[in-house]
């Protein structure tokens, strides 16, 4: 599973890189075409409703998962080469071709992932399950960080513009995604547990039903909805709008991998102790920071203030993706899990893709929009930015309302992460005295 993670971090990398929104715009996309690129594929997301509701009915899981994800992947052989074969013939149906390649690729994937979840639910003790996934998120992330370097190296070393780069970078990952995929045939896979009395409307509503899980999966509709619709274009912005260099562009962007890396095995173990409700807040709590920080880059400071910023920002996420996963599988009941996993992914992910098609729209109709705030000019990128940094703050009384019996407070998480972190004691002064006094 670690392996397989790994390799996936490759495939994502060699698909996701910068490389891969430098050729999208080599090929005539808009900020209108970006935000149908990366909201389709998170709108997908719904068919993970679809996927779990064969799942409870199907009597192995396996077969399904590796069918859907090698056809998924290697689908991106298309979405890179085929370009080329209609540029000459059929130019205007370059981009319409890439961007539906793009949304079935997603859609195969999402109808997978619930199979793949409760696979691995099942194989993972409860009691060890937020340190596992931690020590696997912690490998993945220093492959996805190793990953992005090479990319850099490759990046710099090269002349070639992005429309050769890509669909080499593209072969590679395609290459290891269905590496990774093939690895679980030598997976044990335990019975899956059928639900003859199932029913997908009851058994979709169940989710909704459940006290705990309903509030969470309110917070995270609403936390995609306000994190994607910025997150989405930074990489368009910093290339676009600030003019860094491709290649210095993927070098700043491995840091945040390098941050989610760092951190993974300390909230895994954080996670076992006091559960995943106050890791999620204290996440919540700091994720807007990173926003506001897109409002003070120029070109002269971007090459040493967003990576300052992106490495804790990847700790955040790190925190937040382990809480969240902690938390959906050791709430689900085993008997209709599937549907309590696409009841957040499903929905989160409709949310998330809806948000990031309105901010390409808004971004089209709003391009001449200019202003100055505090000496420094804006354009409609910061709209966006100032939009989401308002909906993310919002969203931090949701995160409080999340309900995990037996979880500590959030205080008391702060103060071990005052006491575990792994760094010098200048950090926790002078925190320590006042938390220290009788």
């Amino acid at each position: 599973m670690v392996i397989g993670g790994c390799l996936a971090m490759v495939y994502s990398v060699g698909i996701g890189s910068p490389a891969t929104t430098e050729f999208f715009r080599a090929i005539g996309a808009t900020e209108l075409h970006f935000g149908l690129l990366t909201g389709l594929p998170l709108s997908m997301l719904i068919l993970q409703f679809v996927g779990a509701a064969a799942l409870n009915r199907a009597t192995r899981r396996k077969g399904v998962f590796i069918a859907c994800l090698v056809a998924c992947r290697l689908m991106y052989l298309g979405i890179a080469f085929l370009p080329f074969l209609l540029r000459q013939t059929h130019p205007a149906a370059v981009l319409p071709a890439v961007i539906v390649l793009i949304a079935i690729s997603a859609a195969t994937h999402n109808f997978a992932i619930p199979f793949w979840f409760s696979w691995m639910a099942d194989l993972i003790p409860k009691r060890i399950l937020n340190r596992v996934w931690g020590w696997r998120q912690r490998a993945m992330y220093f492959t996805w960080t190793l990953s992005f370097l090479l990319v850099t190296l490759l990046l710099y070393r090269t002349s070639q513009p992005a429309t050769v780069t890509f669909p080499i970078l593209a072969l590679l990952a395609v290459a290891a995604g269905v590496t990774d995929v093939l690895l679980f045939l030598r997976v044990r896979e335990p019975p899956n547990l059928i639900r003859k009395e199932a029913h997908p409307l009851r058994d979709g509503l169940a989710p909704l039903r459940h006290p705990e899980f309903r509030t969470f999966v309110l917070f995270s509709c609403l936390w995609a909805f306000a994190t994607t619709c910025a997150a989405s274009f930074m990489q368009l912005y910093v290339l676009k709008v600030l003019h860094v260099a491709l290649w210095k562009t993927a070098l700043i962007w491995c840091l945040q991998g390098l941050g989610t890396a760092l951190a993974s095995s300390f909230w895994g173990r954080l996670a076992d102790r006091h559960g995943q409700r106050p890791i999620i807040t204290v996440c919540v709590a700091l994720k807007p920071l990173i926003v506001a920080v897109f409002f003070f880059l120029t070109p002269g400071n971007v090459h040493w203030l967003l990576p300052l910023a992106f490495v804790p920002d990847g700790m955040l996420n790190s925190g937040h993706m382990l809480a969240a996963n902690g938390y959906m599988l050791s709430i689900a009941p085993r008997e209709n899990r599937s549907m309590f996993i696409a009841a957040i992914t499903g929905l989160a992910g409709l949310a998330g893709g809806i948000s990031t098609m309105l901010a390409g729209a808004v971004l089209a109709h709003t391009a001449d929009w200019s202003a100055e705030w505090l000496g420094r000019p804006l354009n409609h990128y910061h709209l966006l930015f100032g939009a989401s940094f308002l909906m993310r703050a919002a969203c931090f009384p949701l995160a409080r309302a999340i309900r995990e019996p037996g979880s500590s407070g959030s205080l008391k998480l702060v103060n071990a992460i005052l006491d575990d972190w792994p760094s010098p004691r200048l950090p926790r002064f002078p925190v320590g005295l006042y938390r220290r006094r009788p």
